[in-house]
């Protein structure tokens, strides 16, 4: 592992920095990364380094500021429930991948102060064009993230790429924070119980194929009012389904999004919309601030038809089947061109726009759609253009012009070519009229757009509708409903379904559901004020002891669950199969090896399990000194039975149902104190079965008697 540097980033209220690699990063009894060796860097790397990949001062500033720009835009985005008192986590799962990172003890034993989120950063080389990763680690009773390990690329901390970097945290920081379909399982109503549909997968007869769509009530919302989607023929925004393993299924499809940050490509134009934050919100965890959306203009008033129909029935410079013409990009700012590709292989059946099989547009992602891309010197906005505006055809560049499709040419002179062209052109907005200037001659646009002529220019500029440059909010579309719904509700061919919580035609109106169940007081303000124990918009679920997740319980309506899937990157995995990649643990498993464990999916990470988690807890249930010493006179292996305990806690065994972890045997508990003089909590039930739990409901049920 090359010198790179590892911190923690405490998101929304304050900072922590601690520099170098965490302990088990690298191995003992190999060097470290050099590089001023010959090769430059070698050693324990896991990919072949160079200078590159160094972490040097200049590099370790401009993440740092990058990180500190990104927590103030989280800061104002998104609010969350305060932690009570200090962070604290648990230490019992590997944090991260590529090797994870091991927190301090001081996180575990005393927690953060004012914090709501830990990101444990590191700079790992990465292969490919990765510029950085992220993954959440740790979560909270409500399943909740509350410690993940983001990874940046150091040969990507240019000066030069600094734009790009503040996207690309932005980006991975989202999907600590639940952009994420292992996040998705933890999700939470209104009433904070685990949601029951996040996404669907069906097949799309329309578009030929099988898609996942989020069908969260807040997506649901937002797109409508973006796309213009207000029939009921829209039931959810789909989810990316190329670009294989890590961008799959973990962000929204590029066909539809285009430069929103959590497609799958993130660039200097990439913006935040509504239906992201939307997203954040309806996992029950956050409350967001929609003002921090940027604007989004793909699909913008596009209608049902653009959402639910293949790419090639779209209109406009949405798309654009011949390489020889030119046209306006979607937003109007630049003149571009269709890119068509003849791939060397066949394209996929729903992926066919034209007779040739292997023909389709430049991005798998965006589903091989064609449209009009930039020119690169086709800049309407931009004054420095390396192309000049023809003043043949009155042109003009600037913040103000935008593309129109014309066939304008001064009078006296001939078009270069005879078919209707594209040029930049100014434009204002004013009195609910858009106007269009041609050599300094301004003409009121048609409403719905339409051709407009100028005297002393042969031909005709097609002005845009109104709309599609003028501001205007709501747009007027079919199946609109009073108000917007006020934004409480999903409007569904002109008539309003109100959130719970929500009323009145237009859902103006607040209510306590169901007078609050019995466990809280509604407010004049409509609003349910719960008692202690109960939490919820209706106050009906019940809340956890706090001690939930300090051991990776997540809380369901009271009740202390503890499923393998909670933890991140962790499966029921077959025993036998984990046995190769252990050492310390191994004879443990052995006893077990037909059965299953939860441990982590990334062999990176199972590699480093007993080094990083396995070992610190066996040091904590068996410290050296006097007792040590006793328990090796009286002939009782504690040595032993501390290690088995710290295995069954930290690669716990699996149900036969294959999800839920198994917690140690309270027996267990209570025979490693008396004989060993310890003093384990042996009534925390979120490390230790309740009492009644025999054979076959907990995790080694009578094995520590042999060993004392």
């Amino acid at each position: 592992m090359p010198d790179s540097f590892f911190f923690f980033f405490l998101l929304f209220l304050s900072f922590l920095f601690q520099l170098g690699e965490p302990t088990g990063a690298s191995f003992s009894g190999h060097p470290s990364c050099n590089p001023h060796g010959d090769p430059p860097v070698y050693g324990d790397c896991w990919y072949n380094c160079t200078l590159d990949d160094i972490a040097g001062e200049d590099k370790k500033h401009r993440l740092r500021k990058a990180l500190g720009q990104t927590a103030d835009w989280f800061r104002r985005a998104l609010a969350v429930e305060p932690v009570k008192g200090n962070l604290r986590l648990s230490g019992y799962s590997a944090c991260g991948q590529d090797g994870g990172v091991q927190l301090p003890r001081e996180y575990v034993e005393e927690g953060v102060a004012n914090a709501d989120l830990i990101l444990l950063v590191t700079t790992r080389p990465t292969t490919g064009n990765t510029l950085a990763w992220a993954v959440a680690c740790e979560r909270d009773q409500w399943g909740r993230a509350i410690a993940g390990h983001v990874n940046v690329a150091p040969r990507h901390l240019t000066a030069e790429a600094e734009t790009l970097l503040s996207a690309t945290l932005i980006h991975e920081v989202m999907h600590v924070l639940g952009f994420d379909p292992h996040a998705f399982a933890h999700f939470r109503d209104d009433r904070k119980r685990r949601r029951i549909r996040v996404t669907e997968q069906a097949t799309d007869e329309k578009l030929g194929r099988m898609v996942t769509k989020v069908v969260l009530p807040r997506v649901i919302m937002h797109s409508r009012y973006h796309y213009g989607a207000f029939s009921q023929n829209f039931t959810g925004l789909e989810l990316e389904d190329g670009g294989g393993r890590g961008t799959s299924g973990s962000h929204w499809e590029k066909r539809l999004l285009m430069n929103e940050i959590m497609t799958g490509s993130v660039d200097t134009r990439s913006v935040v919309s509504k239906m992201t934050l939307a997203l954040l919100e309806d996992s029950g965890w956050y409350r967001a601030n929609y003002s921090m959306s940027d604007h989004l203009d793909w699909g913008r008033n596009q209608g049902t038809e653009f959402v639910t129909s293949p790419c090639n029935h779209w209109k406009g410079p949405y798309h654009c089947n011949a390489t020889q013409i030119s046209g306006c990009t979607y937003n109007r700012e630049a003149e571009g061109y269709c890119p068509i590709v003849s791939y060397s292989g066949e394209l996929p059946q729903w992926a066919r726009y034209f007779p040739e099989a292997n023909k389709g547009g430049q991005s798998s992602l965006a589903d091989y759609c064609t449209y009009f891309v930039a020119y690169s010197d086709g800049s309407c906005t931009d004054t420095n253009s390396a192309r000049a505006p023809d003043r043949m055809l009155g042109e003009m560049r600037g913040s103000g012009s935008r593309c129109m499709a014309s066939s304008l040419v001064r009078s006296g002179f001939v078009r270069g070519s005879t078919t209707q062209g594209n040029g930049c052109y100014q434009h204002r907005c004013v009195n609910n009229t858009l106007e269009v200037a041609v050599d300094g001659i301004w003409k009121v646009c048609p409403e719905s757009g339409g051709p407009v002529q100028y005297p002393g220019f042969n031909g005709e500029l097609i002005c845009p509708a109104y709309h599609e440059l003028c501001h205007v909010d709501p747009v007027p579309l079919s199946g609109q409903c009073p108000n917007s719904c006020n934004f409480n509700g999903d409007c569904i061919d002109g008539k309003c379904h109100c959130f719970l919580g929500f009323e009145g035609y237009d859902c103006n109106l607040r209510s306590c559901p169901n007078n609050c169940v019995g466990h809280g007081e509604c407010l004049a303000d409509g609003v349910c004020e719960c008692e202690n124990g109960y939490t919820g918009i209706d106050c009906s679920t019940a809340v956890c002891d706090e001690q939930c997740s300090l051991h990776g319980g997540v809380c369901n309506n009271g009740e202390c669950e503890f499923r393998c899937s909670d933890y991140a990157g962790y499966t029921c995995q077959s025993s036998s199969s984990l046995l190769p990649n252990l050492l310390v643990c191994k004879d443990v498993l052995e006893k077990d090896a037909l059965g299953q464990h939860c441990a982590p999916s990334e062999l990176s990470i199972l590699q480093q399990l007993e080094e990083v988690v396995v070992m610190p807890n066996y040091q904590r249930l068996f410290p050296g000194g006097p007792r040590k010493f006793l328990n090796y006179i009286r002939g009782r292996d504690c040595d032993g039975a501390a290690k088995r305990l710290a295995c069954w806690i930290s690669i716990q065994k699996c149900d036969k149902d294959g999800d839920n972890r198994l917690r140690v045997c309270h027996s267990a508990c209570q025979s490693y104190n008396l004989a060993c003089g310890a003093s384990l909590d042996c009534s925390d039930q979120t490390l230790f079965s309740n009492e009644s739990e025999g054979e076959g409901l907990c995790t080694g049920w009578g094995e520590l008697d042999s060993w004392l």
